[in-house]
């Protein structure tokens, strides 16, 4: 007999130990959508800045994503991997680390964050890309983030800030000098062969096809990504490319006179900008458009989207969402 959606969520929830917290829901009011994210995350950023953007009501579960020896990530476990996988039926695994996390072009991994519930569709929801639209087509206040007028364009900006290697660059060390903060780079070292041996005790355990797949899909990923983030020509390549990255936000803002990516208005484009600026920034790449004159539309952009309320809360201001960095002294 096929799982309920109420039997997914409650499996997931049993899993999680970090206290649920309610935003934007009166007093004993169930939210409709429960969001399974991590303090520092990328694309977790992504959804809690919608969801602060647009003031939609959730329950936040943040979930613990460090692998040690006597703790096993959260995004792991059994009850959460099988609810995830609810969001990608059919979907082809991910199999190896790219340094890339968007689903459209890596595969589905079904260990990581975000994940979406919706109660009133009782829907599991997943990649950031795609719980983001979801948000902004069912629910919230103000303009849409994705106006139908503005989506071919706005979406094409998020699929270049998914193909970033903001995962490569935070994992792996830069060639020309390792700049990323003290508060996270030693954690780093066998951070994946820790992974790995979780995991390899979860799919042991498993208890069904599907389930067993899916671990063995992470391992695969996991594995490859031992080699590569100490592959010199490898990291090379993905400093080069988040070079490139900050030119082409500079290029899309030269096509306009206005304040954000698209012209006048606030759109979604402008919050995975933020999220992937903010991010370079935190990991001391922020010269690409604070130490020259390549980037000046940046540098201003950067100012008016840190500031944003919405993003200051979900992002820079979250509880201990995101470690120390010297790089964010100027932020």
């Amino acid at each position: 007999m096929a799982a309920t959606f109420s039997d997914l969520v409650d499996g997931a929830n049993r899993d999680i130990k970090f206290p649920i917290k309610m935003f934007g829901a009166a007093e004993g009011e169930t939210p409709r959508f429960e969001a399974y994210h991590a303090n520092f995350s990328v694309c977790s950023n992504k959804v809690r800045s919608v969801l602060l953007e647009k003031e939609i009501p959730f329950a936040s579960h943040v979930l613990k994503l460090v692998a040690s020896e006597d703790h096993t990530p959260e995004c792991y476990r059994p009850g959460y991997v099988r609810m995830r996988l609810q969001g990608a039926p059919g979907a082809e695994m991910v199999g190896e680390f790219s340094g890339r996390s968007s689903v459209s072009s890596q595969g589905f991994d079904p260990c990581v964050v975000p994940t979406l519930a919706d109660h009133a569709n009782e829907k599991i929801v997943v990649d950031s890309a795609n719980i983001c639209a979801y948000l902004d087509r069912e629910a919230g206040s103000g303009p849409r983030l994705i106006p139908d007028d503005l989506a071919e364009a706005i979406n094409a900006q998020i699929s270049l800030i998914d193909e970033a290697p903001h995962v490569a660059v935070l994992y792996g060390p830069n060639p020309h000098g390792d700049d990323r903060p003290d508060s996270i780079a030693p954690g780093l070292v066998g951070v994946h062969d820790r992974k790995i041996t979780h995991l390899q005790v979860l799919k042991s355990a498993a208890d069904t096809p599907e389930l067993r797949a899916a671990y063995e899909a992470k391992i695969n990923k996991e594995e490859s990504a031992k080699n590569f983030i100490y592959d010199r020509d490898v990291m090379l390549d993905a400093h080069a490319q988040m070079a490139q990255h900050v030119a082409d936000l500079e290029a899309q803002l030269s096509t306009h006179d206005g304040e954000w990516a698209m012209g006048d208005a606030y759109t979604m484009a402008d919050i995975m900008w933020s999220v992937s600026m903010f991010r370079l920034k935190w990991l001391g790449l922020g010269h690409h458009w604070e130490k020259s004159d390549a980037a000046p539309r940046v540098a201003r952009y950067v100012k008016s989207a840190f500031a944003r309320p919405a993003f200051k809360e979900a992002v820079i201001d979250w509880p201990r969402g995101t470690p120390p960095s010297p790089h964010l002294q100027a932020a």
